[in-house]
């Protein structure tokens, strides 16, 4: 095929671009018995018996959904469209402008949220108030959330030590720090999208890439020294004429210096591993935008002879950044998906074992692991990439 043809390159250079990066489990031997229910289902334990006949029938769903936010008060408004013209705004508000965080609070102050409440939401096109908005006001949704409490996960160990919560790995390495997995390792919709066979035939963030380089190689099978730099490309990913992702393709890089780090790796028997760094990775997927800060991450990633690259991302969490992948699911995304946007909040936050602020006593980070997978690309030169914008 002539995409699987080598088509050149500069020297010493090799380029990966990920087509999906995903959350890690421990194979077969990671069990849950019972996995959590989300919010809706909590919300449906909580009424009479007379109540919940009325909506058994899963065809009531909906009307459930309904009756839970009118219970609890949730509120949306609709910042564009026809549904914002009742939307009260600060003086001085560009109503076509996007909002700050500031700002977001100031709208649902001036529109009858409760004190302090009104988060972006729905690509910063609504202001809302949600058990997912703010998991804090509502502890009921997440009373008896189901934490994982088995024995194998994926992942490494981080900080050297063999702890108490720590996991034994499939391979019978012991110490193996992934918190995150402890936390959400029952809830479904997680457990599903960690399945191998399911996520390397799916595109994640497919509109906004990651890309793997490797600068400095002498020998591509053993090299003690290697550069490698992580960041986000600004074009989509394109499948070939199999459905796989296109290899080879060129990719520029996304001018935002947050998304991209750099490390020192070495290669070992075709298998690369660097030192620890800290990280942002794009995480774009239809309404969501929620970049990943992973602080302490190391690679270790097996550069095939095929030219596809496999391999993980171990490291520390930020919790703010992982909980905005819930967030912007919004109430609805997590009723559909059976999350307990309550319930998970209050799981990493008392999981958390990286980075403590100091003035708080908190750790602002928790344990994590997860894999990807990739094919060979490119990356234009910058000098092609300013030619292409002077000609434009």
């Amino acid at each position: 095929m002539a995409a699987d043809a080598p088509t050149g390159g500069e020297p010493g250079v090799q380029s990966f671009v990920l087509s999906n990066i995903y959350l890690a489990n421990g194979g077969d031997q990671d069990q849950c018995a019972t996995p959590d229910t989300g919010d809706l289902d909590r919300y449906f334990a909580m009424l009479s018996p007379v109540e919940q006949a009325s909506f058994v029938d899963k065809g009531k769903r909906q009307a459930l959904e309904t009756r839970m936010n009118e219970h609890f008060r949730f509120r949306r408004l609709y910042l564009r469209g026809d549904n914002a013209s009742s939307v009260i705004f600060p003086s001085g508000f560009d109503p076509k402008a996007v909002p700050t965080p500031e700002q977001a609070l100031a709208i649902g102050a001036l529109n009858g949220f409760p004190k302090g409440t009104g988060r972006l939401a729905f690509q910063k096109r609504e202001v809302v108030y949600s058990a997912c908005s703010n998991p804090r006001d509502f502890p009921m949704l997440g009373k008896g959330f189901r934490t994982y409490d088995g024995k194998i996960a994926a992942g490494m160990n981080l900080d050297g030590k063999v702890g108490k919560l720590d996991f034994t790995r499939s391979d019978g390495v012991a110490g193996i720090d992934n918190r995150l997995w402890r936390a959400i390792g029952c809830v479904a919709t997680f457990r599903e999208n960690g399945k191998e066979e399911i996520a390397r035939k799916t595109l994640m963030s497919a509109r906004a890439p990651t890309l793997i380089e490797l600068r400095g190689i002498d020998d591509a099978r053993n090299d003690p020294d290697v550069s490698v730099t992580v960041y986000a490309v600004s074009e989509p990913l394109t499948r070939d004429g199999r459905g796989d992702v296109l290899a080879r393709a060129t990719f520029t890089p996304d001018p935002d210096p947050q998304l991209r780090a750099t490390a020192q790796g070495r290669i070992v028997d075709g298998v690369l591993v660097t030192d620890p760094f800290d990280l942002v990775l794009n995480y774009k997927e239809q309404i969501l935008d929620a970049p990943r800060h992973i602080r302490g991450a190391r690679l270790r990633a097996v550069l095939k002879p095929d030219g596809t690259v496999e391999g993980s991302i171990y490291g520390y969490y930020t919790l703010d950044s992982f909980y905005a992948s819930v967030e912007q699911m919004t109430q609805n995304g997590a009723n559909l998906s059976g999350l307990s946007c309550p319930g998970i909040r209050r799981a990493i936050d008392r999981l958390a074992d990286g980075y403590k602020d100091h003035r708080t006593g908190r750790y602002t980070a928790i344990s994590s692991a997860y894999n990807f997978v990739g094919v060979r690309a490119f990356v234009a030169p910058a000098r092609q990439v300013a030619q292409a914008g002077d000609g434009q």
